[in-house]
């Protein structure tokens, strides 16, 4: 019997969507205080500093992508790039990625929807993470029906602050940073990475999208330019209207930009939003993470894994993956402190981006007397068929890596 294939029902511009919502999520409202911190009124250098490696590994993604238009994403692009064997043993590094990643997330809209109603955290913790999973079990096309409406909700939230923020513009000076000067400027940048994960979750839609191979790359590349536009805007805005240290102590920093133009109605509308945002961002990383376990799984020997290659009722999805993650997601989220559980996420996200990189250099090097069987998408400037942004895209995670860990030890998470 043939195995049950994940339906082809996203378009360039669902998947789009994916991208911009699933970068353009909790990160922004969650940690944009915390790495005002860091780099004072240069907020916006950190923001290109992360969204810059970022993008150098979105070439390595897109071009993965083109080659592999697989569900398994990071797990895919390894197997094929380091072999099964290593690609197994990163495998729960990508998998906890997103579960760590969805905890984290629910912990911050937990926080926000506290400030609405009175119900104990780790009810709502529950709750969000299993309305989440409901989401996803009813197939991707009715999640990326509610991903787009969050996301437009979310870009119009963001777009306020812009708006109001306007008449400060060039009342701040951008290019002052605090004490603790570059170090600061890149430490801000490595907590920011945080906010980066949706490229992960992105391309592990790549079964579910109409012809992958051209939209997928496209969306990957088009989705970090129009993030990277969108934080150095917002960042701009609030250490115009707020100072650098306020920001950094603000419970809730968007907020609170917008509380001092608007007042506390306009504070409480964008708690609303905020939790669109952050509701969002756990639905895709559950979705990503699902097709990511459906795909070992199905690659997999192991008789115990098989029962997450069952595809399933109304939404034709992974169910069984899918209620796996989302019960291990509340595990983690009933840990309850947002910065601990955010620190475990980041560290995982920069190990399988730089993996993923490595997995590429050694294709390429492997392929290098096969130049002329391109994929649709292709990175540029190579030497001897080794892509030099990917060197350059292992070496600033690197850095970032250094400067997360420079942040932990120095208890900025």
């Amino acid at each position: 019997m043939g195995k049950k294939e994940l339906k082809r029902s996203l378009g360039f511009w669902d998947v789009l969507m994916f991208g911009v919502g699933g970068v353009v999520g909790a990160g922004i409202y969650a940690i944009i205080g915390q790495a005002a911190g860091l780099s004072g009124n240069m907020l916006w250098v950190s923001f290109v500093i992360a969204a810059t490696v970022a993008l150098l590994t979105g070439l390595s993604y897109a071009e993965f992508v083109s080659r592999y238009p697989d569900s398994g994403g990071s797990f895919e692009y390894m197997k094929q790039g380091l072999g099964k064997k290593t690609a197994y043993g990163m495998s729960i590094f990508i998998v906890f990625t997103g579960i760590v990643a969805a905890a984290a997330i629910a912990i911050s809209f937990a926080d926000y929807l506290s400030r609405l109603i009175d119900l104990p955290n780790y009810i709502i913790v529950i709750g969000i993470i299993l309305l989440m999973g409901f989401f996803n079990i009813i197939g991707a096309k009715y999640s990326s029906y509610y991903n787009g409406f969050a996301t437009i909700v979310i870009l119009i939230g963001l777009a306020a602050v812009v708006v109001v923020s306007i008449p400060e513009f060039g009342t701040t000076p951008l290019f002052e940073t605090n004490d603790d000067g570059w170090t600061g400027l890149f430490a801000g940048g490595a907590l920011i990475f945080f906010s980066y994960i949706g490229f992960e979750d992105l391309v592990k839609m790549a079964e579910e999208t109409k012809n992958p191979k051209v939209n997928m790359p496209k969306a990957v590349i088009m989705s970090g330019i129009i993030v990277l536009i969108i934080y150095v805007l917002i960042a701009i805005s609030a250490v115009s209207v707020l100072d650098w240290k306020q920001l950094s102590n603000s419970n809730g920093p968007l907020a609170a930009v917008i509380e001092a133009k608007l007042g506390a109605w306009g504070a409480t509308s964008l708690v609303f939003i905020a939790l669109f945002a952050t509701s969002k961002t756990i639905l895709s990383n559950i979705l990503g993470t699902s097709r990511l376990l459906y795909d070992v799984a199905r690659d997999s020997n192991k008789a115990w894994l098989k029962k997450f290659t069952t595809i399933s009722g109304i939404g034709n999805a992974p169910n069984y993956a899918i209620i796996a993650i989302s019960l291990v997601a509340i595990g983690f989220g009933l840990i309850g402190k947002l910065q601990v559980v955010a620190s475990i996420s980041n560290i995982f996200i920069f190990i399988v981006f730089g993996m993923v990189n490595v997995a590429l250099l050694n294709l390429r090097h492997k392929k290098r007397n096969e130049e002329n069987e391109k994929p649709p998408f292709y990175i540029r400037l190579n030497a001897n068929n080794i892509p030099l942004p990917t060197v350059l895209a292992l070496i600033t995670i690197l850095i970032l890596f250094g400067f997360n860990i420079y942040n932990l030890f120095q208890g900025n998470l």
